[in-house]
C-alpha cells in the first residue's frame, strides 16, 4: 500500500455494518412476535398468504436499499496519510474532511472478529487525546491483515519521528531496554511478531481461574432465578388442562425466561472465552496486549498515556485473595467492549507484584501502599442522607398503604424496613472496604461493597480534584472529594473516600509538585 494516495476500507465492511442492521431487526420482529405469540395465534391468518406477494418484495427491496446506502457510503470514503496528520474524506455532494493530526493520536489498536477473520481482514482504531471524543473511538479501519499492519507501522513511524510517544517519567529498571527491533532501532514502533517471546502468557488454566474469580455474583442469582422461572413455566403449562389454548402464552413465558437466564450465564463464563491466550509485552515505552477467540484484539498502550491503574477483586476473589489489574489511559475504555482494559488476570498477590515489575514497573509499588480506613465519624456524616432516606422510605409506604389492597398492606411495610436494613448492610460493608494512602507519587484509594477496588492514580495525572462535605462531616473535621482524570466519561471522575483534612491538603499539595 502507498501511503501518498487515497485508499478506501475493504468492501467487507459495508457487509458487516448491514449484518449489524439485519441482526436488530431480527430481535426486534422476534421480540415483538413472542410478547403477542398467543393472539397471533388466534387470529386468522390468512392476510399473510394473500398479502405475501407484496411483504416479500417489500423485505427485499429495504434489504437492497440498505446494501446499496452502505455501498454509496464506501465508495465516497477516502483515507490518507499526510506528512503529519490521518485524513479521511467523505461524501460526494456534501463532503466532510476529517483530520487527525499525528501527534493527537494516543492508541493504534487492531481487532479481528469473526466476520473479518472469514475475509482475512482486520479492524484499525484509532483514539486521540481528546476529552471530546473520549466515549468513542475516534476512527475504524478495515484493511486487509497486511495493509492493516502496514497502516499501524507507518502511523507509529511517524507519530515516533514527531516526538508524539516520548514518555512522561521512566523508573530506574526501564523495561523494554535492549529489546528494540533489528528493522528499527525505535524498539516500540515494531509490531509483536507472531512466535516471539511474551513478558506474560496466560495459559488455558490461568485463563478458566481468571473467569472463575470473575464471576458475579448477582449474575449468578439472576441465571438462578431465572432458571427457576423457565422451570416454573414449563410446568405451569404442562399442569393447565386447557394446553392447547395456552401453549402459545407459555412457549413465549419459557422463551423470555430462557433467554435472561442464557444472558446472566453468558455474563457469568464469558471472561473464559474473552481472554483467551492471554499475552503482554513491555518494550520500551509500550505495552503490547493481545487477546481472544471469537474476537481477536491487539493493543498498543503507550505507557505515558496511561493515567491509573485498577486492582480489582471480585467477592469470589477477596474469599480466594486474588487479584486482576486494569489500566485507565486516554484512548481506551471509550467503546463498549473495551470497557476492562485488561492489564493482569487474576492472580495471587506475588504474581501481581511480578507482572507488574515487567509490563508496568511505574506502579510496581503499588501493592506496598497501605489504604486507612475512613475515620469512625463517617457515620455521622452518612447519618444525614441515611435519615432523609428513611424518612421518604416510610412516607412512601404510608402512602402506599391507601391504594393497595389490604391483604397486600403487609408486604408493603415489610418492604419499607427491609430497604433501610439493606442500606445500613451496605454502608457497614463500605465502611470496612473503603480508604484512602499514598505514597510519594501515588494516591490509592480503596472502595466497593462485596468486592473491592484500589485505584491507584500518580499525582501529575490528576486535572483537577473537588472537596465536599455536609455539616456533619464538617463539624467532625472529614470531607470527600472528586478526582477527574483525563479519560472516556466512565473513567473521568473518581471518588476519593471521606478522610481527615490534613490529608486533603496533602492532595492538592502533591498536585502542584508532581
Amino acid at each position: 500500500m502507498n501511503e501518498n494516495r487515497k485508499f478506501r476500507n475493504h468492501i467487507s465492511v459495508v457487509l458487516e455494518q448491514t449484518a449489524g442492521a439485519l441482526a436488530a431487526i431480527a430481535v426486534l420482529v422476534v421480540t415483538q412476535l413472542l410478547e403477542h405469540l398467543d393472539e397471533i395465534l388466534k387470529a386468522d391468518l390468512s392476510f399473510l398468504t394473500e398479502k405475501g406477494a407484496l411483504i416479500v418484495p417489500g423485505v427485499i427491496f429495504l434489504l437492497a436499499a440498505a446494501v446499496i446506502a452502505q455501498v454509496l457510503v464506501w465508495r465516497k470514503t477516502y483515507i490518507s496519510i499526510e506528512d503529519n496528520a490521518v485524513v479521511i474524506e467523505k461524501g460526494s455532494v456534501n463532503k466532510q474532511k476529517n483530520t487527525i493530526g499525528i501527534r493527537n493520536i494516543s492508541n493504534i489498536n487492531l481487532e479481528q472478529n469473526l466476520i473479518e477473520m472469514l475475509f482475512g481482514t482486520c479492524k484499525v482504531k484509532l483514539d486521540t487525546n481528546s476529552r471530546s471524543t473520549a466515549d468513542s473511538t475516534d476512527v475504524k479501519i478495515v484493511l486487509k491483515k497486511a495493509d492493516a499492519l502496514w497502516f499501524r507501522q507507518e502511523l507509529a513511524r511517524r507519530i515516533e519521528a514527531a516526538g508524539g510517544l516520548s514518555g512522561l517519567w521512566k523508573p530506574e529498571n526501564e523495561a523494554g531496554k535492549g529489546q528494540e527491533c533489528a528493522e528499527d532501532q525505535r524498539g516500540a514502533v515494531c509490531p509483536v511478531e507472531d512466535g516471539e517471546e511474551f513478558d506474560v502468557r496466560a495459559d488455558l488454566g490461568d485463563v478458566l481461574r481468571h473467569g472463575i474469580f470473575s464471576i458475579s455474583a448477582v449474575s449468578v442469582v439472576i441465571f438462578i432465578l431465572a432458571l427457576a422461572g423457565t422451570v416454573f413455566s414449563m410446568v405451569e403449562t404442562v399442569r393447565n388442562a386447557d394446553l392447547l389454548g395456552t401453549a402459545a402464552g407459555g412457549a413465549a413465558g419459557i422463551a423470555v425466561a430462557a433467554l435472561i437466564a442464557l444472558s446472566s450465564l453468558w455474563d457469568t463464563v464469558k471472561d473464559f472465552v474473552r481472554y483467551y491466550d492471554f499475552r503482554a509485552k513491555r518494550r520500551a515505552d509500550k505495552i503490547h496486549i493481545q487477546y481472544g477467540f471469537f474476537k481477536k484484539v491487539e493493543y498498543t498502550i503507550p505507557v505515558d498515556k496511561i493515567q491509573a491503574l485498577k486492582i480489582r477483586q471480585s467477592m469470589v476473589a477477596r474469599i480466594g485473595r486474588r487479584y486482576m489489574a486494569e489500566i485507565i489511559n486516554v484512548g481506551m475504555g471509550d467503546d463498549q467492549e473495551e470497557k476492562n482494559s485488561f492489564l493482569i488476570l487474576y492472580c495471587t498477590e506475588n504474581e501481581l507484584r511480578r507482572q507488574l515489575r515487567l509490563l508496568l514497573p511505574e506502579y510496581a509499588d503499588t501493592p506496598d501502599i497501605r489504604t486507612e480506613r475512613m475515620p469512625a465519624s463517617v457515620w455521622a456524616a452518612w447519618s444525614i442522607p441515611f435519615g432523609i432516606f428513611a424518612a421518604c422510605t416510610f412516607a412512601a409506604a404510608a402512602a402506599a398503604v391507601f391504594v393497595v389492597p389490604e391483604k397486600y398492606i403487609r408486604f408493603v411495610w415489610s418492604g419499607a424496613a427491609a430497604v433501610p436494613v439493606l442500606t445500613l448492610l451496605c454502608m457497614l460493608l463500605r465502611y470496612r472496604t473503603s480508604g484512602t494512602g499514598a505514597d510519594r507519587r501515588i494516591l490509592k484509594t480503596a472502595g466497593g461493597y462485596f468486592g473491592r477496588q484500589y485505584l491507584c492514580v500518580p499525582f501529575r495525572n490528576i486535572q483537577y480534584v473537588e472537596f465536599s462535605s455536609n455539616p456533619a462531616a464538617r463539624a467532625t473535621g472529614i470531607s470527600r472529594g472528586t478526582m477527574h482524570l483525563l479519560a472516556s466519561s466512565a473513567d473521568a471522575a473518581q471518588g476519593i473516600p471521606y478522610s481527615g483534612r490534613e490529608k486533603e491538603e496533602m492532595i492538592k499539595e502533591r498536585m502542584l509538585v508532581f
